[in-house]
């Protein structure tokens, strides 16, 4: 047993790691590790490839509400996605603070309702603009009269649309708002216990910033995301091609050149006939003067034809087209 006595540093270095539980674990191999925090209460459900999709669908939705919201205030408004979070519906509901501008929707194939939280403030301003006015941002939140719900109506529904749309290339989808709520606890649409993933929006205008939030139940998310066409798009991309690709791709199959040979017919020489083949000699064909000759498009036989002469040039006249059937029996 050793006799060692530490040394006052060494003594205070002891207390200062304990204290303050800064030291590593050691591993067996005498190396420190570091140790990561894992949350059994609030596991992660979504994975990378999952987020990077939920990514995509708000950054379009932002882009698309951005440009609609600038249009109709007038102004520049610029909306950019800021997070995308997974947390309990209590969480959720406990981070608004009465009086709150709360839209519920839903959604139809799977049916699911879903929350879209603002800030009373940016709905006050955004009123205010409607009407005409300068809009100014007012320090204190007041609740939402029904006038000022009634204009937004039309606000609130481009969000709708916008969300539908967005969601479209994963899966189509039917998305409306069906009521208005100012106090938090009067929009329970699952239990407090049940995760939900919620979408925060950033909205600057003149200069000031808010949140505006869309709410989505996991259970709804899982079940979009989780069908075999959704996870073949997320690992391959999306094959499917859009009506605009599908014109660009025919004006660029238009433009593309094709070699078309007229084959004449041929002819067997023994290897003495073509080694003493000269200048002047003639060479019969198998095809008569006035059998059709067959005509390949890329090497692929696709008409039958007469040839003849057109001004300076031979040509030939096409007779009959070889049928899809004919030609991969061959």
């Amino acid at each position: 047993m050793s006799n060692k006595i530490l040394s006052q540093e060494e003594i205070d270095a002891l207390l200062t790691s304990v204290s303050t539980g800064d030291e590593e674990a050691p591993s067996a191999s005498g190396k420190r590790r570091k140790i990561a925090l894992y949350d059994f209460k609030h596991p992660n459900l979504i994975s990378k490839e999952q987020m990077r999709l939920l990514d995509n669908i708000h950054e379009g939705l932002a882009r698309n509400f951005g440009v609609f919201l600038s249009a109709q205030l007038r102004t520049m408004v610029d909306i950019r996605l800021l997070a995308v979070d997974q947390i309990m519906y209590s969480e959720f509901v406990m981070s608004i603070s009465p009086p709150g501008a709360i839209y519920v929707g839903h959604f139809d194939n799977p049916f699911s309702q879903f929350v879209l939280e603002m800030n009373p403030q940016l709905v006050i301003f955004i009123v205010e603009r409607l009407f005409g006015g300068k809009g100014s941002v007012i320090p204190t939140t007041r609740p939402i009269s029904i006038i000022e719900q009634k204009i937004m109506n039309r606000v609130v529904e481009r969000i709708a649309v916008e969300i539908a749309k967005n969601w479209g290339p994963v899966k189509h989808i039917e998305c409306a708002i069906t009521r208005f709520e100012s106090n938090p606890e009067f929009v329970q649409i699952i239990p407090a216990s049940e995760p939900v993933v919620v979408v925060s929006l950033e909205v600057k205008i003149h200069g000031n910033m808010t949140l505006m939030n869309i709410c989505y139940p996991y259970m709804w998310i899982s079940n979009i995301i989780s069908r075999p066409e959704v996870q073949e798009k997320m690992i391959f991309g999306n094959q499917e091609a859009t009506e605009e690709e599908l014109v660009l791709l025919k004006a660029n199959m238009d433009q593309a050149p094709i070699i078309l040979k007229a084959r004449l017919g041929s002819s067997v020489l023994s290897v003495g006939d073509f080694v003493n083949l000269k200048l002047g000699d003639v060479v019969q064909l198998d095809t008569q003067v006035d059998e059709q000759i067959e005509v390949d498009v890329n090497n692929h036989h696709m008409y039958n034809a007469t040839v003849g002469k057109h001004g300076k040039y031979y040509a030939f006249q096409i007779n009959t087209v070889i049928e899809r059937e004919v030609m991969e029996n061959e």
